[in-house]
Order: structure tokens, then C-alpha cells, then sequence
């Protein structure tokens, strides 16, 4: 990929718009650039001055009945703005479902189907793609919608292979969220020199410097789905041969976000 995938986010649930902005500013591949808590906020600050973002990630429970995804759609274009709208909520909703025929919205994802995975998620919009979680295309099929062929039903709830629930906990901590072994330590209430051999038996365990240095299949690891093993092509050629602990953490962070394919 050869530049930022800039995002801008409007969601009124604080707690939310932090999560979203956390992950997709661990992720090399995205960069926000706004947070607006309010559809007049986002308005604003189109009026203002023509401020470039690729993906505008719009929550949908925001204003209820009397939210337009319309409205934003249209100012966007008055601006000729070139970004795209993947749309987020807590339940599969059918008025919002029937909006995948906007050639500017290019997806419609349940929060809790999102998981870790809304880097990958933006990162698949922007290629192109319209992306599902389970419950929204299960909804789009059951209203009998005509469904885009350049789809991807997407579920960011996927366990790590081959990891125990703690083991998961821990992975988490020290890759998504970044802690320091002393923190780590801290959170996790134990000695700041077993979270070092924690965290090494996690690297150990995910075969991520075999992986580096080519003395194990990645593909065996992912699968062989071709988009998911394009995007870590991707990622392996941005690290190279590096064992730095700072690569190291960015393989596992996209191993362990990586959302499965429903077929």
C-alpha cells in the first residue's frame, strides 16, 4: 500500500470512538484524522475547508430516526469529496441496509462482528470491496437485496489459533493495546520479569521469528484464502528479515486482528 489510508469517524458513544481510534492507529496501513461526536461537528468542518479523508466511518445509531446518511452523502458531494462511508451499529437495521445501492457507501458492519478487525475492515473498503458482517448480510439476504458482487462478509470475532483464553487475554494486551512489559505486568498483577518470558513464550508460540526469517509458512498459519494472504505479502515485505521487537509486534498485531472470510 503505498500511502495512509486516512479515516475520519462519527460516533457519539465516546468509549467507541476511542476503541475505533485505537485500533486503527496501531495499524500502519490507517491514520484518523478527525473524531466528531455529532453530524453537526462532521458539518462544520466540511464547510470550513476541504480537509482529505479516504473513509468516513459513520455510526448509524447516532441520531435515530431522523439521522440522514443522505444528507452527509450529498454535502459530501457539494465539496467534491472523494471519500467513502462504511456505516456501524449495534443491530441490523433494514431502512439502513437498503442504503448499500449509494455508490458512496461501501459497507455495513455490526460493532460487535467488527471485533479487533476494523483496520482490516477499512483496509478491504479501500481496495474496493463491500464489506458484511454476518448479521448485516444476513439481513440484506433476507430482505431480498441485490447483494454487490465485489462483497466481503468479514467476522473480526475469531479466536487465536491455538491459544488458551488467557494466553488470548495476554496477546491482546501486549500487541493491540501496546503496554510496556511493565505495565503488562501490572494489569496482568504479576512480576515485570515473568511478563518478559510471557511475552516470549507468545512469540514462540505464534512462530512469528521463524516466520520473519522464513524457516516457517506463514500461509500455513492464515490459510489460503488469496486476500488475506495478499495483505500479509504486504506486511512481510514492509518488515523484511527485522527480529526488532517493534516488527515482531506488528506481525502479531495483524495475526492476531485478522478477521475470517465467511464464505
Amino acid at each position: 500500500m503505498n500511502k495512509d489510508i486516512l479515516v475520519t469517524i462519527l460516533e457519539d458513544d465516546l468509549f467507541s470512538q476511542n476503541w475505533m481510534a485505537l485500533l486503527l492507529v496501531r495499524d500502519w496501513r490507517t491514520r484518523v484524522i478527525a473524531e466528531f461526536g455529532t453530524r453537526v461537528e462532521l458539518c462544520e468542518f466540511l464547510e470550513k475547508e476541504y480537509a482529505p479523508f479516504d473513509i468516513l466511518i459513520m455510526d448509524v445509531d447516532l441520531f435515530g430516526e431522523i439521522y440522514s446518511v443522505d444528507d452527509i452523502c450529498d454535502l459530501l458531494s457539494d465539496k467534491a469529496h472523494s471519500a467513502k462511508i462504511l456505516l456501524t451499529g449495534v443491530e441490523p437495521n433494514p431502512r439502513i441496509v437498503k442504503l448499500l445501492d449509494n455508490d458512496r457507501v461501501v459497507g455495513y458492519v455490526l460493532k460487535g462482528e467488527v471485533g479487533y478487525s476494523l483496520s482490516w475492515i477499512i483496509s478491504f473498503a479501500f481496495e474496493g470491496h463491500w464489506i458484511f458482517t454476518p448479521g448485516t448480510f444476513s439481513l440484506a439476504n433476507n430482505l431480498n437485496l441485490v447483494i454487490p458482487e465485489n462483497r466481503l462478509i468479514l467476522d473480526g470475532r475469531k479466536k487465536i489459533p491455538g491459544f488458551t483464553d488467557h494466553e488470548s487475554e495476554v496477546a491482546r494486551l501486549a500487541f493491540i493495546f501496546s503496554l510496556g512489559r511493565r505495565d503488562l505486568a501490572d494489569e496482568l498483577k504479576i512480576s515485570e520479569q515473568w511478563s518478559y518470558g510471557l511475552v516470549s513464550e507468545l512469540y514462540t508460540k505464534m512462530g512469528l521469528t521463524d516466520i520473519i526469517m522464513g524457516e516457517e509458512d506463514l500461509f500455513s498459519y492464515i490459510g489460503e484464502n488469496q486476500i488475506i494472504r495478499n495483505h500479509f505479502e504486504e506486511i512481510l515485505a514492509e518488515i523484511g528479515t527485522s527480529k526488532k521487537a517493534r516488527d515482531l509486534e506488528t506481525l502479531a498485531y495483524h495475526l492476531i486482528t485478522m478477521p475470517e472470510i465467511v464464505t
